[in-house]
């Protein structure tokens, strides 16, 4: 580069960044944060910064690498700047001169003058610009002399004195009273103003505006929207002591008018409809023409008030005359306000609003139950109303509780929305939102220090970071990583995050732009398992499979402590102390350890007492306590100076730990678990305060608590990320009923009134078909995950096979095992059925082996069948109970001889995946079966030639297959979420796909009437479906509609209405009749 084209980048009066609460400005705050990552750039660059010294300034400065310059004014005034102040007087003066045509002479106003006003400017160039600006905005000479005849004063506050007097002669009542409005709302202002704003906000006709910003030509900057030049004249206004009195800014008075004037204009401008959208079927982003529908009925003034109407709010006593329309708000605008909100982007300014609004309601001991479920609302709703603003209307208030406030407030205005006829919330949702968009696991999660977002990490190898508001995702999906990407974490000011992956590496990412900025930092010799930030932000903390630590510098990148040595097993998490000298780490060494972050000393002997790998530990707030999790299922809470427990191990979950983390303000522990649930327990007296939270469909991997503590956000090996209220409940959840894991199998009772459920829970419900009430179970007897069940020809028993190896049967009315356990496979059980006399039970086992056994001698009576080259994943008995058909894993089909135990067809060969359900037609000639390779075949039984198929159509694993009692239909049920109905002849689908489960349908079956067919899935719910409505002309609304990201969508993919995460399981289709899941 040459070296005279150097950049130089120039930031001046970062002091002014962020108004006049700057030192907790976020503006300022990530400006800072990026002046030290530029400070770090190739001395090629040149940055200069001027600033006044205020506090967080000057600490800033002492912790960043720079060369200071103290600029000085007053008598201390280097004599360099008041050379530099001349020179500027000299051309500026002889620019007016030249321009007044020979009205003053060329030299004016001569060396004498110009000396004089340098001396008054004592090194100050606010001083010379603004006077140089107020000579240019009127008769020169005058204005010059005006200056001059103060000038004994001296310094700025006389010039703005000057100022203003020479530009409101004898102000009237109404100037003075439109002075203050118009400038002590630029000054309180969170976004600078327009002229056109300003007419409305400050209530002021243009004339008075025009006036008042021509006498201020001086002290603005020039353009539409209105700033001043420099802070100085500000802190001049505000101060009674240097401004005159008719000029003084009321900073109280003005924050009040501020804030009546946004409610004002919300009560004005805020209607229904507000854009006149016309469809609610479309998203916002696809109205072709929004943006210029939001110009024309959205004015800025409108906007800027439903933003920051709140933040003015706080900034102002309680008052009666505000209360008026902040009443009027909430009990008729929150919705109309959400319109704003969702056509301009902005939903996610929503719940800090409100947050707002209930402290002010607080402070002025004020009923606040409307605008807390205003909050719940915003919550469970946010990301649907951030997609389509009609939906506010339609979806999120037709969803509501029917007990809350805003419903019962809002919902008698708006008759034509979507009706719940059945079920729906009783309260509001624990679980608030599902964010969706890993294609792998979710390793972990984190909030930023505001609350405002949520960085995950992932097996896809990628990070990704969310809006904690709306679940959209506004940075990434970031790459870089080549393997798992472990732990995520933010930094203490929330401008970065750090990533630890299995390729080794640790990476640094800027939070606003999502680039990587530091990294990858290399070291760890195997893969990395987790990340944290010291609370300094300086440092970052690294725990690794090589059974080390590392500490590094966030700018430099280089390793500045460790490797911390000492661990004989996988570290498997890592966390700095509160104060940021110590760092703590777990490890599957079955320990806990404590070390100086700087020495990498260990300085506290390890802590002994979880019996497996310890997956998690953190320092509580203020350091006084270590909890720890463990895959021995235990929550420990130890004493970090004396190494020791301080209670004894808390209990609950019955999986493995994976995930501790306390609140930010130390009274309460959250925990996660291979079981799927979190709790939240008193971090005072270790008792369960909350919980179980249920909803993710595998393990929990990760939790924490928001900031504020009232949410939870988890990731999972479902691939989700769901965001929890942490407040909701102050109970621990009663005993439920139904399925609480993934349902395996179902079957109809012979006379079609009961339906049997077996699932990975390890239990077995026998339910009313027409009711969906449990009559009869828990059947609790298996030690394992249940595979198959089913009804014996009478009706009176059930039999179950599970991974336990073993068959059990059942009685229905008792629940009590009447016989077994049947003991002889030595592998999982994978699927049971009784013969057509109910004398014997058929099962199929992982062993690669049929058996038939006497039901009352629970003896083998013929098998073992040998001959799959694989595990046999599905058995059934012919009508007539003389010949079994089998499908394996190895692909193939086969039948036997019951009496003869030869294989007397087959093997059947054509799929090209897994075999995982087969069955005979009702004459015995057919065999129908399904496999993993998504298709359904047809074959005969006596020749194993394909008789029809293979069916196409599903886009994953078919999982179940059962064909009428008629022999004309086949239904299907698939790990693509969907059932489908065929024609048994023609292979055509004739229904479906039925969508309404949310996880894979792992079972199905027709009644024996073929009237209804009912289905089991992962989402741990049954369905039974009406086939007599599948025929029919449906509605918009559909067997066929597909749910996707909460989203109903019509044929043509365009919307129809969006469900909550926790009803999506249990929303009826127009031919489901009933949803058999586990109620509290």
């Amino acid at each position: 580069m040459n070296p005279e084209n150097v950049p130089v980048i120039v930031i001046d009066a970062l002091d002014e960044c962020g108004g006049l609460d700057g030192q907790h400005s976020s503006h300022r705050v990530n400006l800072m944060w990026g002046l030290k990552t530029w400070s770090t750039l190739s001395k090629k660059f040149k940055l200069l910064v001027t600033s006044r010294a205020e506090p967080d300034i000057v600490y800033f400065f002492s912790t960043t690498q720079h060369q200071s310059l103290n600029v000085l004014s007053g008598d201390s005034v280097d004599p360099k700047s008041s050379e530099d102040i001349e020179k500027f007087l000299e051309y500026h003066l002889g620019q007016i001169a030249a321009r007044s045509h020979g009205a003053l002479p060329p030299d004016w106003p001569g060396r004498r003058i110009i000396k004089w006003l340098t001396q008054i400017a004592a090194g100050l160039f606010i001083w010379v610009d603004t006077a140089i600006r107020f000579m240019k905005r009127g008769e020169p000479q005058e204005q010059l002399d005006r200056i001059l005849g103060s000038a004994s004063m001296g310094g700025l506050a006389t010039l703005y004195s000057s100022i203003l007097s020479a530009s409101f002669v004898e102000p009237s009542q109404k100037v003075l009273e439109g002075f203050r409005r118009i400038v002590g709302t630029i000054i309180l202002a969170k976004d600078p103003q327009p002229t056109s704003s300003l007419i409305h906000l400050c209530s002021v006709d243009h004339s008075t505006l025009s006036y008042i910003r021509n006498g201020l030509q001086s002290v603005l900057d020039s353009g539409d929207v209105l700033r001043f030049s420099h802070q100085s004249f500000v802190d001049f206004l505000l101060d009674p002591a240097q401004s005159h009195s008719a000029f003084s800014i009321d900073l109280g008075r003005q924050r009040r008018e501020l804030t009546l004037a946004c409610l004002k204009a919300m009560k004005a401008h805020l209607r229904f409809n507000i854009c006149d959208i016309r469809s609610s079927h479309e998203r916002n982003k696809d109205i072709m023409d929004l943006d210029e529908r939001i110009k024309e009925c959205i004015p800025y003034y409108v906007s800027y008030s439903t933003y920051y109407w709140a933040e003015h709010l706080t900034e102002t006593g309680f008052d009666v005359e505000i209360l008026e329309y902040v009443d009027t708000f909430m009990m008729k605008q929150f919705l109309f306000w959400l319109e704003v909100l969702s056509l301009t982007k902005r939903v996610n300014v929503a719940s800090r609003t409100i947050g707002l609004l209930i402290s002010w309601l607080r402070s002025g001991k004020q009923n606040d139950k409307i605008a807390v479920d205003m909050k719940k609302f915003v919550a469970a709703f946010g990301g649907a109303i951030s997609q389509s603003m009609p939906h506010i209307y339609l979806s999120a208030l037709s969803f509501s509780p029917q007990s809350s406030a805003v419903y019962r407030e809002y919902a008698k205005h708006y008759p034509r929305r979507l009706g719940i006829e059945r079920g729906g919330y009783e309260e509001w949702p624990i679980m608030q939102k599902v964010l969706l968009g890993h294609e792998s696991t979710v390793s972990s999660v984190a909030f930023s220090p505001d609350g405002t977002r949520i960085v995950s990490g992932s097996w896809d190898l990628t990070v990704r970071v969310w809006d904690s508001e709306t679940a959209e995702i506004v940075a990434g999906p970031l790459e870089g990583h080549t393997k798992s990407v472990t732990s995520v974490a933010f930094s203490p000011n929330g401008t970065r995050f750090v990533s630890g992956s299995g390729d080794k590496m640790v990476r640094v990412w800027d939070a606003k732009t999502a680039e990587m900025i530091a990294g990858p930092l290399e070291g760890h010799t195997e893969a990395i398992n987790a990340v944290a930030f010291s609370p300094d932000g300086a440092r970052i903390v690294s725990g690794s499979d090589d059974m080390t630590m590392r500490v590094w510098d966030t700018e430099t990148a280089e390793m500045v402590a460790g490797p911390f040595a000492g661990h004989t097993g996988v570290v498997s998490s890592v966390a700095f102390s509160p104060d940021g000298k110590r760092v703590i780490s777990g490890s599957h060494d079955k320990t806990i350890r404590v070390w100086d972050a700087e020495t990498a000393e260990m300085i506290a002997t390890p802590f002994e007492g979880h019996t497996d790998a310890v997956t998690s530990v953190t320092f509580s707030p203020n350091g006084t306590r270590v909890v720890s999790a463990s895959d021995d299922m235990s929550i420990r809470v130890w004493d970090p100076e004396t190494a020791k427990m301080v209670a004894e191990p808390l209990h609950g979950h019955i999986s493995r730990g994976t995930s501790v983390a306390f609140s930010s303000d130390g009274t309460r522990v959250i925990s996660a678990s291979g079981d799927r649930a979190i709790w939240v327990w008193d971090a005072k007296t270790l008792k369960r305060v909350a919980g179980p939270f249920d909803g993710h469909t595998h393990d929990v991997t990760s939790v924490a608590f928001s900031p504020d503590g009232t949410r939870i956000v988890s990731g999972s090996y479902d691939n989700t990320i769901r965001v929890w209220d942490a407040v909701a409940t102050d109970m621990i959840a009663g005993p439920s009923e139904g399925h609480a894991d993934l349902i395996s199998s179902v079957a109809f009772s012979p006379d079609g009134t009961c339906i049997v459920s077996g699932s990975y829970d390890q239990m077995v419900y026998v339910w009313d078909a027409e009711t969906a009430d449990i009559v009869a179970g828990p059947f609790d007897g298996h030690n394992d995950v249940i595979t198959s069940v089913a009804f014996s020809p009478d009706g009176k028993h059930v039999a179950s096979g599970g991974h336990d190896t073993t068959i059990q049967v059942w009685d229905v009315f008792t629940a009590e095992m009447v016989a077994g356990p049947f003991e002889g496979h030595t592998g999982s059980v994978s699927s049971v059925a009784f013969s057509p006399d109910g004398m014997y039970i058929l099962s199929g086992s992982y062993d690669k082996t049929i058996l038939v056994w006497d039901v009352e001698t629970t003896a083998v009576v013929a098998g073992p069948f040998e001959g799959h080259t694989d595990g046999v994943r599905s058995v059934a008995f012919s009508f007539d109970g003389t010949y079994i058909v089998s499908g394996s894993h190895d692909m193939t089909i086969r039948v036997w001889d019951t009496g003869t135990q030869e294989m007397v067809a087959g093997p059947f060969e054509g799929h090209t995946a897994a075999v995982t359900s087969v069955v005979f037609s009702l004459d015995d000639t057919r065999i129908v079966s399904g496999s993993e390779d998504m298709t359904i075949r047809v074959w005969n039984a006596e020749t194993a030639e394909l008789v029809a198929g293979p069916f196409e159509g599903h886009t994953n694993s078919v999982s179940s297959v059962a064909v009428s009692h008629d022999g004309m239909y086949i239904v299907s049920g698939s790990a693509d979420t969907t059932i489908r109905v065929w024609d048994a002849n023609t292979a055509e689908m004739v229904a479906g796909p039925l969508g309404g489960h949310t996880w894979a349908v792992n079972t199905v079956a027709f009644s024996p009437d073929d009237n209804y067919v009912i289905s089991g899935s992962s989402d741990n719910t049954i369905r039974v479906w009406d086939i007599e409505t599948l025929g029919l002309n449906l509605p918009a609304f559909s067997d066929t509609s597909k749910l996707v990201d909460g989203w109903m969508l019509g044929p043509n993919s365009e919307l129809l209405f969006w469900v909550p995460p926790a009803l999506q399981t249990g929303l009826f289709r127009p031919s489901t009749i009933s949803v058999l899941a586990n109620v509290q």
